[in-house]
């Protein structure tokens, strides 16, 4: 490349410019954030910036708050410990709670000495991470807690082993060890020192990336591949059929003794997922506990706020996030979990040899009817008693003090649902409340629906006793519509709407009645795009005529026959059966040859912080992008988005993984160690959430890291994923609601968020081992797909602070908020999702407009994972190493132009981010 001045650049800027001008114009959204008319412009002139004058201008588009990383961190745990305290969930209590003053308490259990602050994986805690336990936590709240039980705890909890998942992915060092210490081993010195004492009993589950949690443990025992997982005291007490959230016989037992010794017994439920409890909440078990309080992974302030709950200073008002059943066998999903594989399928990529004989699939044979809406539906269809199905509703909580409602409207207000209702304190005790609408939409058989379904929510401000507010909820008409297959588009079907005022999922407080007409939605609600159906392969998994009759099938749940058609456990079986082929992506079969390729090296004057404020399809994007390299998009591409590229002024940018800490699981001791998400969603609270986004946005201003991978949002689609302690929950709306608050709050200190996995990842045992998950269209666009949809949708006006070139002066242009997306490692029916283009790009973008960056998850030796196949589809960055990261041929120039336009959607978000601080334009763009 030849030397140039500056002003020869922006000279060739000014013809580069001129020429695109001549040759058509352009269009954009409108930018004053009223209109969505587009707007017709090309460029008219460039010309520089006259240094001398730049150099005054203010840079700083986001300006900290604090002084230091430390000091945002110190924020940021204040915000950490409201989470905890209005996440926790008080599941039962008898009156035991609050704790009076000073109450002297015995903490008993493995997880009261030894805590599980997150799970293991991308959410884990980093080694460096300073975290408070529960008996600092509980000290500090004033509680006299014995010490003769917590120094022998101190000095004996490491005497059994605790599973874990500690290395991604290996099964070899993957165990399911509880690790809980028997009632019998506590010296007698000890166990008579818990007398006068309330028990405060902790128990845990841990729980981690790369594998799920044990549905059958004398099963994984039995696994030699489980090298680890050894026969030990522990196991010799399995029961058969034992999984790994049914309580332990050493876990009743230490409660047993507790009852026997204490004047009375909480139990603090410290986990990532349910657990089957029943026995600690059953009238006349011999395990019934005075009080339960999940408190989930508690990071690293968490704990100490614990004992203010306890005393009552603060008053618990969590909410549960998913339904806890009493038997998990009863959840659809429980059969078709786990590893299951097509036979037939051998060696179709390099590296399968290794993985063992088969292709893995899942079916999600129970459609819509995840979590709540399983057992709503089913004991509404008298398929199930759900009081002996259920131990705790979803959206369940108990309080210190007690509340009152009344419904006081219920309208149409245009397209809109408004709800409106009274919440009075009728207690003795200030706390707050959580308001939740369900509807029940009229079902004729032709379409699969739940029962009822969540539609809106609140979260009342701190509420004294004889206070009361009024709360608006309201949501779209269109949001009760259905998917149909048969008319590929979103129907509203014509009969009565029962809206429901509940307490939780199950327990009615007020209903009134909506009769609608009939409506069919064709056109997405925020871009205007034809909706289409984007996935029939998918459809025709399920109805497949090759598999007619043959074994293996697969039959989906139906509210027709809810117990007929319940999910059989899930067997081994050939592809050819169900009419499935998988074959390694071509990239020279897919170029034909055709394209032009995009000019490449230019020297046009032009840098990345001219483009700030600017829309997405400015004209100056193509004057900018025909400065780079091959070399340069290569390296953005497929080794390094964070590499500093000087040919068009981008600058070194840093994110990171870890939807518990910015920093992640390696730098996770400098920055705030959060809650883990499983926690954060049991607060229901919005407005809590955008102030975590904004907090986190602070550390992401003090540390130079621009973004953070999270929010993850998948599904909890059953309590045996892994990684449940890192999603929100099993309600797609609660998760997109949270999720959407989070980004909002984030970007407003130019913070750019990762939301993932999309989508349909929801199980973590064969993750890459080309799982194969099979979901109808349906299902996909209803549940799994509908939280990214919702933060993509809401978060796509914001303020970006640029600045007016004309005046010199600081402004605030609206663009799309900068936001990115990471692909799932899964295969969507029989094509990985990164590499889907239906899904990546048909529903992603075309449909739903978004206009930011996807990075695929770690492709290092996933072969499937195939780098050309993903840039084609819409995934635009591969999570690589310079080893791996690569494309077929980076001179093709087909592959030229995928490059490019991936490029282009990661310097937007870039751009548009809080990387840009301290970076001032050089040229200044006017437009006809």
């Amino acid at each position: 490349m030849r030397d140039v001045t500056r002003r020869q650049a922006l000279g060739l800027a000014v013809g580069a410019l001129a020429a695109i001008a001549q040759a058509g114009c352009a269009t954009t959204p409108s930018q004053d954030g009223g209109d969505d008319t587009e707007k017709v412009h090309g460029v008219q002139s460039v010309e520089a910036l006259d240094p001398n004058v730049t150099a005054e201008w203010d840079s700083a588009y986001y300006t900290p708050a604090y002084a230091s990383l430390d000091e945002a961190v110190l924020a940021s745990h204040e915000v950490a410990r409201t989470i905890e305290a209005e996440g926790m969930v008080l599941l039962a209590n008898n009156g035991v709670l609050p704790l009076p003053e000073g109450c002297a308490v015995s903490l008993l259990g493995r997880c009261a000495e030894d805590p599980l602050f997150g799970g293991y994986g991308a959410g884990s805690v980093a080694p460096d991470a300073v975290c408070t336990g529960f008996y600092d936590g509980l000290a500090g709240a004033g509680l006299e807690v014995n010490p003769t039980v917590h120094e022998w705890l101190s000095a004996h909890v490491q005497d059994r082993p605790r599973g874990g998942i500690h290395t991604l992915d290996v099964r070899a060092t993957t165990t399911y060890y509880i690790g809980e210490l028997p009632w019998s081993s506590y010296p007698e010195d000890v166990r008579a020192s818990v007398s006068g004492t309330v028990a405060v009993v902790v128990l845990g589950r841990a729980s981690g990336e790369g594998y799920d949690l044990s549905l059958d443990l004398n099963a994984s025992l039995a696994d030699e591949r489980f090298s680890s997982f050894v026969p030990n005291e522990e196991t010799a007490s399995y029961a058969e059929g034992q999984h790994s959230l049914q309580l332990t016989s050493e876990e009743l037992g230490l409660v047993a003794g507790a009852r026997e010794a204490a004047d009375h017994v909480v139990v603090l439920l410290n986990t990532g997922t349910t657990l089957e409890v029943g026995p600690l909440v059953e009238d006349g078990s011999p395990y019934q506990v005075d009080a339960l309080l999940h408190v989930g992974f508690p990071g690293a302030v968490g704990a100490e706020v614990v004992g203010d709950v306890l005393c009552g200073r603060r008053n618990p008002c969590g909410r549960t996030c998913d339904l806890w059943a009493r038997d998990m066998r009863l959840a659809p999903s429980f059969n078709t979990m786990g590893e299951h594989r097509y036979t037939d399928v051998h060696d179709f990529y390099p590296g399968n040899e290794t993985t063992g004989d088969g292709a893995r699939f899942m079916e999600y044979l129970e459609g819509v009817y995840v979590g709540y809406r399983y057992f709503e539906t089913a004991a509404a269809m008298g398929a199930l008693d759900y009081d002996n199905a259920v131990t705790f509703p979803f959206g369940y909580g108990l309080s210190y003090t007690s509340f009152s409602w009344s419904l006081l409207d219920c309208r149409l207000d245009g397209e809109n649902v408004a709800l409106s209702v009274q919440v009075a304190n009728s207690g003795q005790l200030s706390g707050k409340d959580v308001v939740e609408a369900y509807v029940g939409a009229p079902w004729d058989g032709s379409v699969e629906k739940s029962s009822v379904a969540l539609v809106a929510f609140a979260k009342t401000g701190e509420l004294a006793p004889g206070e009361s507010q009024r709360l608006e909820l309201s949501w779209p008409v269109r949001q009760m519509a259905s998917w149909s297959v048969a008319d590929g588009c979103w129907v509203l079907a014509a009969g009565s709407y029962q809206v429901s005022l509940r307490t939780d999922s199950h327990h009615v407080v007020e209903t009134s009645t909506l009769d609608l007409d009939e409506r069919r939605y064709q056109t997405d609600d925020a871009t205007g795009a034809e909706v289409v159906a984007r996935f029939p392969d998918l459809d025709e998994y399920f109805d497949n005529p090759a598999a007619s009759g043959a074994d293996g099938t697969p039959v989906l749940l139906t509210r027709k026959d809810m117990q007929g058609s319940f999910p059989a456990p899930a067997q081994d079986k050939t592809a050819a059966s169900v009419g499935v082929t998988l074959s390694m992506y071509d990239a020279a079969a897919e170029d034909d040859g055709t394209a032009t390729a995009p000019e490449t090296g230019a020297q046009n004057g032009v840098s990345l912080i001219d483009l700030r404020g600017r829309t997405f399809d400015d004209p100056l994007w193509d004057v900018l992008l025909d400065q780079l390299s091959p070399g340069d998009m290569v390296a953005l591409v497929c080794t390094n988005a964070g590499e500093k590229i000087d040919s068009v002024g981008k600058p070194a940018t840093d994110w990171d993984d870890s939807p518990v800490a910015m920093g992640g699981m390696e730098r996770g001791g400098s920055h705030c160690v959060w809650p883990s998400e499983y926690l954060v969603a049991e607060t229901w609270d919005v407005n809590l959430l955008r102030s975590m986004g904004e907090a986190v946005g602070e550390e992401s201003l003090s540390s130079g890291i621009f973004g953070w991978w999270s929010p993850a949002i998948n599904m909890h689609r059953s309590s045996f994923s892994g990684r449940n302690y890192e999603y929100y929950s099993e309600d797609p709306l609660l998760t997109g609601a949270l999720a959407r608050a989070m980004v909002d709050g984030g970007a407003s200190r130019g913070m750019v968020n990762m939301l993932k996995h999309f989508c349909v990842y929801d199980q973590e045992t064969s993750r890459r081992e080309h799982l194969c998950t099979w979901a109808t269209e349906q299902v996909v666009r209803e549940i799994y797909a509908r939280p990214f949809e919702m933060v993509v949708k809401s978060s796509s006006r914001h303020a970006v602070p640029a600045l007016d070139v004309s005046t010199g002066e600081q402004a605030l242009a609206k663009v799309n908020v900068p936001l990115s997306i990471m692909s799932c490692y899964s295969f969507l029916g029989n094509t990985w999702g990164g590499g889907r283009e239906d899904l990546q790009t048909g529903l992603l973008r075309d449909e739903w407009g978004f206009d930011g960056v996807v990075l695929s998850d770690f492709s290092v030796d996933d072969y499937y994972m195939d780098h050309d196949q993903g840039i084609a589809a819409g995934t635009d960055l591969m999570l690589a190493t310079a080893a791996t990261g690569t494309v077929a041929d980076p001179r093709s120039a087909y592959t030229l132009n995928n490059l490019r336009r991936s490029v282009h959607r990661y310097l937007y978000v870039v751009v548009n981010s809080n990387a840009m601080n301290g970076i001032l334009p050089t040229v200044r763009v006017t437009y006809s």
